[in-house]
């Protein structure tokens, strides 16, 4: 590196009057100080009101993405729910039915889903029960048709339930 740069200043520089070095050295002590302003501190200054404006919004990202983390990271540890096969499935339910005493005829319906039918219970208790069950065994209402009796406050229940496997 000495050697190229040693050669340069030979070709170049020693060939130069003692006058023309100094006129050069002080272009040299005039201009780097008019570099410096136009390369480096304008650009710096017109660009700060910008990054200042942008500062607080980039701020707020920043926690939001912090919260998001948080929330994937204890989302990640949480133990996932098993998914029940048609006859589990159907057995769990015919349980809680039974504990809650409904009426419910069930049968397996397609892959991990059964359907319940009853020609007549009370609404009050069908969303009870309903609740119960998607709280404490995580089973939910896939779909759902229920019609009124004639009878106040009862209605005609078909429905298909699953724990999780298509949702």
């Amino acid at each position: 590196m000495k050697q190229p740069l040693a050669q340069l200043k030979a070709k170049h520089w020693d060939t130069l009057s003692a006058t023309e070095q100094k006129t050069i050295l002080r272009g040299a002590w005039i201009l780097l100080p008019l570099l410096m302003y136009g390369l480096l501190w304008q650009p710096a200054h017109e660009a700060l009101p910008k990054l200042q404006a942008a500062l607080p919004h980039l701020r707020a990202q920043a926690d939001q993405m912090q919260t998001l983390a948080g929330q994937a990271q204890s989302l990640r540890q949480q133990a996932q729910l098993a998914v029940l096969d048609s006859d589990a499935l159907r057995t769990a339910v015919e349980k809680a039915a039974k504990e809650a005493n409904l009426p419910l005829l069930v049968v397996p319906g397609e892959q991990n889903s059964v359907r319940i039918s009853a020609d007549s219970i009370a609404f009050a208790q069908w969303l009870q029960w309903q609740r119960g069950l998607e709280q404490t065994q995580h089973i939910r209402v896939a779909s759902a048709m229920l019609v009124a009796s004639p009878e106040p406050g009862m209605v005609k229940v078909q429905a298909t339930l699953t724990n999780g496997a298509d949702l």
